[in-house]
């Protein structure tokens, strides 16, 4: 019943009022519906939902007497859902490669999400720009309910540093009072941790200020969010009062410890299979590309920037996807145990798109053993329970809110009628789902052109002949959130380069300069790379950028340092391949830069590591 109808009707008493609210229709009667029923994990009867300000007031059989409705809609039968529940999306992100990164604005991965009948999504990574502008399109349109943590808490240059911009970072258990402070100012629906060790390389938070922070969570009425990747921090998180596992354990089996602790705990576990396995299995099976349905919201330029020419995964996504029969075995057995499994996709991260992505997780629990109707309460009942709103998401009963989707077929006997819906309802209203499509199909993803084939141009001798306009940029570990610093200085005559190398992060430190071409150029006709210079204390690299390496990577080789001007040739051939990427073939023919590095690996010294070098010859011989 709409507002007015309240209001009028409040003036009048006895059979007077009575015959008013007769008299007035709720907003929506949606006919002859099959609701899914968690408790049954089965669908009803053919029913009547009533629905008024976006809420259920009532449900009835098909065949029970009708009250009036502004609107009646028959489904004729049709499947309905409660609206899906994605527990772990980052709106920052669009799902691109990160080597050319495309940008989409929140508005794109809303659309998309509703399009697909994801109307809860959970947000564990955003900055505040990004929640400003989800506040601003929930004002003006029809909205997925959005969950956030606002930023993260994590060690000095853990994970999430990386990304740039400020995260909670904990020195020391003193600093927590300060941060949380700022936490919840930020009015947050949940909390998020972060303990990573990157294979045991690098540190985490502690033991302590995780607990400090699952304490001060449950104080506050939060869900506690850690993410995990090991056993061991798995069993970490649940004993600091995790209430929820944002990641799974998908390398190694599950032990009875912790499925106890699971228990216990009533700890929900988030496996994101998706954000796992999804860039290989594109790279193998064209998983993702075949979607045609799913897709649709997709704008054009971001699918070809991710299906036309698929790079190969990393080493450690190629290794999750090749064990995945291990992360299956996991939820199996966490399943059999009766610990609670919630359906997140890591959205945002390559290969893993907004509203798609839930779609894929979908079919990974399925793979992963997990029943039509266990696959089912994963998306929606258990998911609101994660993050405290099973008083108002999740079902389809009396007082929900009213979000569902509707299927021609039965999910139950097939799960893969899932992504094929006939009507998404958010908050009572029909959501206009071609509507969405066209203003996706208008969204054009900022970043550069994908898939471009690099067209080498010869070049010449000289690198740098130091004429006083300097190619050279400074390059730290500044943007991935360490403290290192770099001093340019150019002249006519040679370039200075004081570089100062800081505590490491969990990716170790580095400092020093680089020069990057606008395209790749053809150095074939050379032998290799002459430098001139003076100073260091300390070897340092001389890397040469490739356009065929992705992942950070380059070709490098190590110099020692001298005290006099010093020339040195170093052929192509000395210069190897670094880092954690797939191999790459050498071809002089594709150099997209050079750069001087001074490094760090993340075990050293915390103490500053200062040099000053010059160089006043830099070219191919």
């Amino acid at each position: 019943m709409k507002a007015i109808t309240r209001a009028v009707t409040k003036t009048f008493t006895g059979l007077c009022l009575v015959a008013q609210l007769n008299a007035y229709a709720i907003d929506l009667r949606v006919d002859n519906v099959r609701i899914y029923q968690h408790e049954s994990q089965g669908f009803s009867a053919p029913s009547s939902i009533y629905i008024d300000d976006g809420k259920i007031v009532n449900i009835t059989k098909a065949s029970s007497e009708k009250q009036q409705a502004d609107n009646i809609f028959n489904t004729n039968n049709q499947f309905a859902l409660p609206g899906l529940i994605d527990l772990h999306v980052h709106l920052g992100s669009s799902g691109s490669n990160f080597t050319e990164f495309q940008y989409l604005p929140v508005k794109s991965h809303f659309n998309a999400n509703l399009y697909l009948g994801v109307t809860n999504i959970v947000d564990l990574f955003s900055f505040q720009q990004t929640l400003d502008e989800a506040a601003k399109l929930k004002a003006t349109q029809t909205t997925p309910n959005l969950f956030y943590a606002g930023t993260l808490f994590t060690n000095p240059g853990g994970h999430g540093t990386q990304f740039g911009g400020s995260v909670y970072e904990i020195s020391n258990d003193s600093d927590i009072d300060g941060l949380w402070q700022q936490h919840m100012a930020t009015n947050p629906n949940l909390t998020k941790a972060v303990i990573e060790t990157f294979g045991g390389t690098g540190s985490s938070l502690t033991d302590s200020q995780l607990a400090q922070l699952g304490k001060r969570s449950k104080a506050a009425g939060l869900p506690y969010f850690v993410h995990v990747s090991t056993l061991a921090d798995g069993k970490r998180a649940i004993k600091a009062g995790a209430t929820a596992l944002a990641h799974g354990i998908n390398s190694e089996a599950i032990d009875d410890e912790f499925i106890a602790l699971m228990k216990q705990n009533k700890v929900t576990y988030i496996p994101t299979l998706a954000v796992y396995h999804n860039h290989s299995d594109e790279k193998h099976n064209h998983a993702l590309s075949s979607q045609s349905e799913l897709l649709k919201p997709v704008p054009n330029k971001l699918q070809g920037c991710l299906f036309e020419n698929v790079p190969a995964p990393s080493k450690w996504k190629e290794h999750s996807w090749q064990a995945r029969s291990i992360a299956y075995a996991n939820i199996q057995k966490l399943q059999q145990a009766g610990v609670m499994i919630g359906t997140g996709s890591d959205a945002g991260n390559p290969y893993t798109l907004h509203g798609l992505g839930l779609h894929n997780e979908i079919d990974a629990l399925k793979k992963a053993g997990l029943t039509n109707a266990q696959i089912i309460d994963a998306a929606t009942v258990n998911g609101a329970q994660a993050i405290n709103q099973s008083k108002n998401i999740g079902q389809l009963a009396t007082g929900f809110e009213a979000s569902f989707i509707l299927l021609e077929q039965n999910p139950i006997e097939d799960i893969s009628a899932i992504h094929t819906i006939s009507q998404v309802y958010k908050s009572g209203q029909q959501v206009n789902r071609e509507e969405l499509l066209s203003e996706n199909a208008k969204i054009e993803p900022q970043g550069p052109a994908c898939n471009q084939a690099a067209q080498s141009t010869k070049t010449q001798q000289s690198i740098d002949d130091f004429n006083g306009q300097s190619p050279w940029q400074e390059l730290s570990d500044e943007v991935m959130g360490g403290q290192s610093s770099v001093i340019l200085t150019p002249s006519p005559q040679y370039l200075t380069i004081e570089t100062a190398v800081a505590k490491p992060t969990n990716f170790g430190a580095w400092a020093g300069a680089e020069i990057k071409y606008a395209q790749p150029v053809d150095a074939s006709a050379y032998t290799g790379v002459r430098l001139t210079y003076k100073g260091s204390t300390v070897p340092f690299a001389l890397a040469i950028y490739h356009s065929d390496v992705k992942d950070w990577d380059n070709f490098s080789v190590l110099v020692k340092p001298s005290a006099q001007w010093h020339t040195i040739d170093l052929p192509f051939s000395e210069f190897k391949q670094f880092g954690f990427g797939n191999s790459v073939t050498w071809s002089a023919q594709k150099i997209t830069g050079f750069n001087l590095m001074w490094r760090k690996m993340p075990s050293a010294a915390e103490t500053i590591l200062s040099n000053t070098l010059e160089i006043k010859e830099f070219s191919y011989y």
